[in-house]
């Protein structure tokens, strides 16, 4: 009898404490880490920031507003990112490049193994500049059909 007492208060105490987190409101702790995610986009923490929102998507599955504005958000950190990118990128280009330039002003009429190779890299770099560069006008273009969808279509 004792024990059964015990465990009709441990299932009231359970079910208290389960209805205790039901009035916690998906939408806004889900908005809290949203906040917090545009802040490390703000300070370049763009890791921390997508591990913030795929925590907030994992934690918060039933926030169905805040997953699509999570979504724009992720896509902001992955469009800063490469940005960022693009611009260490364009100063490395601009580099090999003069020197590239210098070898040439060296020795016009004959080309050397520094040249060549010099070349080739200029070449590749160019391609990989190319890459990112496609990558920001994606995500400048995703970013702009998903705010575009979230405003005519609105979630539950």
């Amino acid at each position: 009898m004792r024990y059964s007492l015990y465990y009709i208060l441990l299932s009231l105490l359970l079910c208290a404490c389960a209805q205790g987190k039901g009035d916690v409101d998906p939408e806004t702790e889900a908005g809290q880490l949203i906040a917090i995610a545009r802040q490390l986009i703000t300070d370049s923490k763009y890791a921390e920031a997508k591990d913030t929102i795929l925590y907030m998507r994992k934690e918060f599955p039933t926030a169905f507003n805040a997953r699509a504005t999570g979504i724009i958000v992720m896509d902001s950190a992955e469009l800063m990112e490469a940005q960022d990118s693009l611009a260490v990128l364009i100063g490395e280009l601009q580099r090999e490049e003069d020197f590239l330039q210098q070898l040439e002003a060296e020795s016009p009429n004959v080309r050397s193994a520094a040249f060549y190779k010099q070349r080739t890299k200029v070449f590749y770099q160019k391609q990989h500049l190319d890459e990112v560069n496609a990558k920001v006008k994606f995500f400048l273009r995703k970013i702009e059909i998903d705010q575009r969808k979230n405003e005519e279509t609105p979630i539950l």
